[in-house]
């Protein structure tokens, strides 16, 4: 059955739709700096942050945000950040350790889920070496999404609880002090704005999907994360909260916790909203316009227009790079809306986004030339 069967349900409003999470919010900026290295669209902050760590610094922020993400992930909805810190330090070492394998337990993107899915994970023999343990997390998570040089090193935390909280309350205490605290306090308000805005909106006719894509501007046939990878997420969730950020641009990210799915967008302004909000607008025109900041990005859009639709390998074979390069400008540029993706006899084939780049050019005008 297609994931679309989902669009049936409507979406679920307890409270606000679009909150701030301040916890949260400031998570997902603070992920950034170990992800996203080379996204168009991704605000300046997370670069120049990224550029003032020192390389060790650099290193253990990975270490802590991708090797030990799911112990320190925010878990109280609505928190303060400086809440979540006070959390953290109050967290038993053991319990860090038990987040952890208790999430990677239940995680598998390969395919490789043992054939009695009942049956523990065997603990202690994937704790007994570095090595186990790596080869654990890519049966799990695939070679691709596994840094065997910060697995490795996260072994030695896993086996020693004391170690790994001491590591991580250290971490995200130091980088809030010196790098998040002043950034939260000047983005909270234009995101504040943003929610505001967004919560204005009558949600009651829309099903859970077309509220997906009103909200972060999306293509819902046309973004892989909506149509499969959080298919089921989506679908069993009792509750949907979409949260603002100031630094993901045009990109979008999800945590489930507990019984609510959480959706990260590029902090802006509903379509057609009268609010004005000159720092919201001029960072959305920045993610938009930044995919058209590079060379060979924009000759892939100029063929694909050239050519009303064009496969990733055709679009391979003209501008002569390898594979990956190209699945990597494509994902960009659908990202950022330019290209809309849709499968073609069990390829992936691309046609121009038209409606998005006129709506780029609207507000680049609207922004420097309507004045009135």
């Amino acid at each position: 059955m297609a994931p679309f069967a989902l669009n049936l349900e409507k979406t679920k409003i307890k409270d606000s739709l679009v909150r701030i999470e301040p916890a949260l919010n400031a998570f997902g900026s603070m992920l950034l700096i170990s992800k996203s290295e080379d996204e168009p669209g991704i605000h300046e902050w997370v670069t120049k942050t990224r550029l003032q760590m020192s390389g060790e610094e650099r290193f253990r922020h990975k270490l802590v945000t991708i090797g030990f993400h799911y112990s320190i992930l925010p878990q109280v909805p609505g928190a303060t950040f400086e809440a979540y810190l006070d959390n953290l330090e109050a967290t038993p070492p053991s319990e860090f350790r038990d987040r952890l394998l208790n999430a990677y337990a239940e995680i598998c993107l390969t395919g490789k889920m043992p054939e009695n899915q009942n049956q523990p994970v065997d603990w202690e023999e994937v704790l007994t070496s570095a090595t186990n343990y790596v080869e654990f997390l890519k049966s799990r998570f695939g070679d691709e999404l596994t840094d065997e040089e910060v697995e490795t090193r996260a072994y030695q935390y896993v086996i020693d609880p004391a170690a790994l909280k001491q590591l991580v309350t250290g971490h995200i205490r130091w980088f809030w002090k010196n790098y998040l605290q002043a950034e939260w306090t000047r983005v909270r308000p234009m995101l504040e704005k943003s929610a505001k805005a967004f919560n204005q909106i009558d949600y009651g006719d829309m099903t859970r999907m077309e509220t997906i894509a009103f909200v972060t501007g999306k293509d819902i046939h046309s973004e892989p994360k909506l149509e499969w990878k959080w298919a089921n997420e989506l679908q069993e969730a009792k509750e949907l909260v979409f949260i603002p950020n100031a630094h993901i641009g045009p990109y979008i990210r999800a945590d489930e916790i507990q019984d609510t799915f959480y959706i990260y967008f590029g902090a802006h302004l509903p379509e057609g909203s009268d609010v004005r909000v000159p720092e919201l607008d001029r960072a959305e025109i920045v993610s938009r316009i930044s995919a058209l900041a590079d060379d060979t990005r924009l000759q892939i859009l100029q063929l694909v227009a050239e050519n009303g639709e064009m496969r990733s390998q055709e679009i391979m074979e003209v501008i002569h790079l390898s594979q990956p390069s190209v699945s990597r400008y494509l994902s960009q540029l659908t990202a950022t809306g330019f290209l809309q993706e849709r499968r073609a006899n069990g390829a992936k084939a691309y046609i121009l986004n038209e409606d998005r780049i006129e709506k780029t050019l609207q507000a680049v005008r609207a922004f420097l030339l309507d004045h009135s």
